[in-house]
């Protein structure tokens, strides 16, 4: 990756099965000694045609490719995978993955982007740091200043450039598939007081995102929606508690935020088959007066 390194998207090898956008020139020597490169970058670059997902040709990169879509819908295919974009997603493509992402049907599709290469952003995708995938960036325009440090020529602006440039891959690595931001509400989830009861717009607000893609991220990674998960979550809690602290059904009601014992019970037998008094009865061979009442 270090030895062709000036990307010019005017000249691209096409084959009828997918496009190939080459790396042509060569990397600066201090640019190869730092191990990156920001080859070129664009920004408020507006694509107004839909992509066709089916029909339209897939392409590949020479070099690492970080679109940051801030206005407009956007749809990405990476392999077999499919995304829809919001406004504040940034794209992140691997050299030799294939590819195809652009303005969903009846909207367009604005951005900035930047394409770099080297033994630093190699060594990342070799150790897992980084994949093609799509990143939650929010509104702000992190590529511009990239973008403008390329273009100057102020001295050293391409160090400062490249320097920013890791730090921000470093910060995307929680972002990435693999290590979902999922994740991190999963972990938020079960770090809260058990009595609390996440509302789906509270995670969307978290995360920064809309409500329906909180909906579509959850699904996509847990294979329920939130709210589902969230019951379920706290109704395996109570399962252990009733067990554990040899509980009261009314106690672990209440302690898991439910209203009262009974619409606890209800929605304990939908998940488990059985009351909750019979559960703990069967796993400790406890029995409470006031759960056989």
């Amino acid at each position: 990756m270090d030895k062709n390194c000036t990307m010019d998207d005017k000249k691209i090898e096409i084959n009828q099965k997918f496009r190939l956008h080459r790396l042509i020139g060569s990397m600066p020597p201090a640019a190869r000694e730092y191990g990156m490169w920001i080859i070129n970058g664009s920004v408020d670059w507006k694509a107004e045609n839909p992509v066709d997902l089916e029909k339209d040709v897939d392409r590949r990169f020479e070099f690492f490719s970080l679109s940051h879509m801030f206005k407009g819908k956007g749809v990405l295919r990476i392999g077999s995978q499919v995304w829809e974009l919001e406004p504040g997603d940034a794209i992140l493509i691997c050299p030799g993955d294939w590819h195809i992402y652009g303005a969903a049907q009846n909207s367009f599709f604005c951005e900035d982007a930047i394409q770099f290469c080297g033994r630093i952003p190699d060594f990342m995708r070799k150790s897992g740091l980084l994949r093609s995938g799509i990143i939650h960036f929010g509104t702000v325009r992190r590529l511009v200043s990239l973008v403008e440090a390329v273009h100057s020529t102020a001295p050293n602006a391409w160090l400062k450039a490249n320097i920013e440039l890791q730090q921000l891959l470093m910060d995307m690595y929680a972002g990435m598939p693999g290590v979902s931001s999922v994740e991190k509400l999963l972990k938020t989830i079960a770090e809260s007081p058990p009595n609390h009861w996440w509302s789906v717009s509270e995670l969307a607000e978290l995360r920064g995102i809309s409500s329906d893609r909180l909906r579509r991220e959850f699904l996509q990674h847990t294979g329920v929606l939130p709210k589902t998960y969230l019951e379920h979550f706290k109704l395996r809690q109570a399962a252990e508690y009733l067990v554990v602290a040899q509980a009261s059904v009314t106690a672990t009601a209440t302690r898991f935020g439910y209203m009262d014992r009974y619409h606890f019970s209800r929605r304990f037998k939908h998940l488990f088959g059985i009351a909750p008094d019979q559960y703990r009865k069967m796993f400790s061979g406890s029995t409470k007066k006031e759960d056989s009442q």
